[in-house]
């Protein structure tokens, strides 16, 4: 368990910013387990101070925010691993252009054609950050163990 947190902690410390490099599915996985305990009691807390809200949430937003662009990174050093670039991360978001286009133009069967493809394409990029790491050194860094 500490050795979860101290990973949880190496990245908010030494590697905030860093979209180079590798990091393995522990490193990828202890970080986003921490960053759910942190949220849930600040999301409680907010509920208690605030009431429930679907739109802001004061405290839980903010850690939300803090935590997005080592979450960024880290997910594109975890494609790294798996020798694949960085911007993998964002081709589930492709489909969302036309589905919004087809939404204002009021193509409802094409706007839901295209956020259905663009969950499959989640699912998809889920499943990359889950595989195992390239074995071997790559063009991205040495093997991480």
């Amino acid at each position: 368990m500490i050795k979860s947190f101290l990973i949880f902690k190496n990245v908010l410390a030494k590697n905030y910013f860093n979209f180079s490099g590798r990091v393995n599915r522990p490193g990828y996985w202890h970080f986003i387990l921490w960053s759910i305990i942190i949220w849930l009691p600040l999301f409680a807390l907010d509920i208690l101070l605030f009431g429930f809200s679907e739109d802001f949430n004061l405290l839980s937003d903010i850690w939300n925010l803090a935590i997005t662009i080592p979450s960024l990174g880290l997910a594109v050093r975890r494609y790294h691993d798996t020798n694949r670039t960085g911007w993998w991360l964002f081709i589930p978001a492709i489909p969302l252009v036309p589905a919004f286009i087809f939404l204002l133009l009021e193509f409802e069967v094409l706007f839901i054609i295209f956020i259905c493809l663009t969950m499959l394409l989640f699912i998809w990029a889920f499943i990359l950050l889950c595989l195992k790491g390239d074995p071997e050194n790559n063009k991205y860094g040495d093997v991480i163990t």
